[in-house]
Order: C-alpha cells, then sequence, then structure tokens
C-alpha cells in the first residue's frame, strides 16, 4: 500500500505560489521533472494527477517586465471528488496549479 498524501492547509505566498511539502520533497529543488518520472512517482504514492493553466497565463508572458504576481488567480479543482492542491507555480506556460487525488485505482497518465 502506498504512503497516502493527504491534502493539507495551502498558504500561498506574497507571488501566489505553494507546493505540499511531499511534492516538493519528490522534486528536491529541481525546475523540471521528467514526464515518466513525475508519473511513476504519483503511481508509486497512489495518485492520480490533473493540471489548472492559468487562463491569462498568455497575458503574465507578455508582461514587460514580466511580474510573477499571480496571487489572485483562484484554481478550480477537477470534476469529481478528493482533489487537493499539489502545486502552485510558474512554469514556461505560465501560472500551473497541479491537483493530486488518492485514487482508488490505476493513477492515469
Amino acid at each position: 500500500m502506498p504512503n497516502k498524501i493527504e491534502a493539507l492547509e495551502v498558504q500561498r505566498d506574497e507571488y501566489g505560489c505553494w507546493t505540499h511539502p511531499e511534492y516538493e520533497k519528490f522534486c528536491n529543488g529541481r525546475e523540471h521533472v521528467p514526464d515518466e518520472e513525475f508519473n511513476d512517482w504519483v503511481k508509486a504514492k497512489g495518485l492520480e494527477w490533473d493540471y489548472e493553466l492559468h487562463a491569462d497565463s498568455f497575458d503574465y508572458l507578455d508582461d514587460t517586465p514580466y511580474d510573477p504576481d499571480f496571487s489572485e488567480w483562484q484554481p478550480e479543482p477537477p470534476a469529481g471528488e478528493g482533489w487537493f492542491i499539489g502545486s502552485i507555480h510558474d512554469s514556461e506556460e505560465g501560472p500551473v496549479c497541479i491537483w493530486l487525488r488518492n485514487a482508488e485505482g490505476d493513477a492515469h497518465e
């Protein structure tokens, strides 16, 4: 039985970022984790995942100078029960929210 990861209270920083400690431990300071490695971690933890890209993310990318503050953005969970935030962070595509939930069966990729 994989170690379950539980939802925690999200306390975003001044820019709107927050990362679950278990997700942060997995990333180990890396800005990018290969997809296969991430999917293996998700499966090993018995999780499902989804993501939401900030609808206005391209506006952020067009800002000169770039303004990394997306603290007003309130991501909406995917359909279904049990979703919790794994991370809200900036990415090459703009602000993204990684949603996690403990899976009943196999995790999707």
